[in-house]
């Protein structure tokens, strides 16, 4: 069968935890296959947050900071697989000396030279290290493959010696670099080269975007669409990172009716807190009118529930308080042509060849632009149910804290954690 694959683009520690539950136990029930992770955050202590949370290093943007991918001793080489076409820049931490560091760039220089300079360790976060002290270098023209995977191995001898090998060619060894106690090792892209480390198959991994985009989710569209062959048998699923409840009795059917329905260009969830879901949510009788008027947004965009955390907040309690989480729609499929937040959507592997969507408005690319260009519609899933915390215009009022209390209760008590 061909692998469900559940993005997210993450992500804020405090409303992640609770998806964070549910995903792991879909992936062990086994419901999806991978989840990638997708690093969009702006605060330093979230970044932390997912990069010790979820998992190996797969795919870094070109303005990506070193990210560790390993050690090596003399016990242990460390082996990379790097897609890279130019400027494989490693980190080598040394264990016995906290101070400094080695950086190795592989193939700079338009993929025509390479170097190593010694540079304090403070330094390591800085944008530009090219003033350190030059302590090797040496002319390696087409030393990184743009058509393959470059095999680089890192490895010390029994003196502490170091040897860097890059697709079966000795790059160097280095008898003036010891390093006794072993090194930690990082690594990043420079100048324009993206890092993809194909080795990494662990079914949670992550994918670090350039930080300080304004709309980010580009790069994770593109990543995709440009793999098309890796990825067009796979099924996505894609949600926010502030999903406070999934059904996971629906999912399977979701997953389902998406593979068997394949002229819909995207399929949502039925989504509690989403404009267009909740219209169709009170025309079904399930939201009383006693919740105010939810109606249907303008061109399926913005509406009172969108900006209103008054109504955004009674909208969830009254769903905390059903006894079956259910909000059904007028009937189990919704056709829909018009725009719609895309808080749970699903969309098949080969639709990639349509989507490497230009940095801009991936929602109204995705539900508007591209279903009127191919004239395929959209719809929403009325029988799996899952639970959006907030859309922006909101966050002034949505009882944050109090919503998630709440719903990592009913999460506790649906997966018996």
């Amino acid at each position: 069968m061909a692998p469900v694959i559940l993005v997210t683009f993450a992500g804020r520690e405090h409303r992640m935890q609770i998806l964070n539950s549910y995903v792991r136990k879909a992936m062990a029930d086994g419901l999806i296959d991978e989840w990638h992770i997708w690093d969009f955050t702006r605060a330093a202590a979230d970044h932390e947050w997912v990069t010790r949370e979820f998992g190996p290093l797969r795919f870094m943007g070109d303005a990506v900071g070193y990210q560790a991918c390993g050690t090596t001793s003399a016990r242990s080489p460390l082996r990379l697989d790097a897609r890279i076409n130019n400027d494989l820049h490693l980190a080598i931490l040394p264990k016995h000396d906290p101070d400094s560091f080695y950086e190795v760039v592989i193939g700079g220089w338009n993929n025509q030279q390479s170097v190593i300079r010694k540079a304090a360790r403070a330094r390591l976060n800085d944008a530009d290290r090219g003033d350190a002290p030059t302590v090797w270098a040496k002319l390696t023209p087409g030393v990184l493959s743009p058509g393959r995977a470059n095999e680089v191995v890192v490895s010390i001898d029994q003196s502490g010696i170091p040897e860097l090998m890059v697709n079966g060619v000795v790059l160097g060894r280095w008898p003036d670099i010891a390093l006794p106690a072993g090194a930690d090792v990082m690594a990043r892209g420079g100048w324009g080269a993206t890092l993809e480390l194909c080795h990494v198959d662990a079914p949670v991994r992550r994918y670090v975007g350039n930080p300080g985009e304004q709309m980010p989710y580009f790069q994770a569209y593109q990543y995709y669409a440009r793999r098309l062959p890796d990825f067009a048998d796979a099924l996505f699923l894609k949600c926010d990172d502030d999903i406070v409840y999934m059904d996971l009795d629906g999912l399977a059917g979701f997953i389902d009716h998406r593979r068997k329905n394949p002229h819909y260009f995207v399929t949502s969830a039925n989504v509690v807190n989403n404009g267009v879901c909740a219209y169709f949510q009170q025309v079904s009788g399930a939201l009383p009118t006693s919740l105010g008027h939810f109606e249907r947004p303008p061109g399926g965009f913005g509406g009172t529930l969108w900006t209103d955390p008054d109504k955004a907040n009674k909208l969830h309690d009254f769903f905390l308080a059903s006894p079956n989480k259910e909000l059904p729609l007028p009937s189990k499929v919704v056709d829909w042509q018009e725009r719609q937040s895309i808080n749970f959507i699903a969309w098949l592997g080969r639709d990639l060849q349509h989507m490497a969507l230009a940095k801009g408005d991936d929602e109204k690319m995705l539900t508007v632009d591209l279903p009127a260009f191919l004239e395929r519609p959209t719809c929403i899933y009325s029988d799996f149910t899952v639970s959006h915390l907030s859309f922006g215009p909101q966050e002034t009022g949505v009882d944050v804290n109090r919503l998630i209390a709440a719903y990592d209760t009913l999460m506790r008590e649906k997966l018996s954690v």
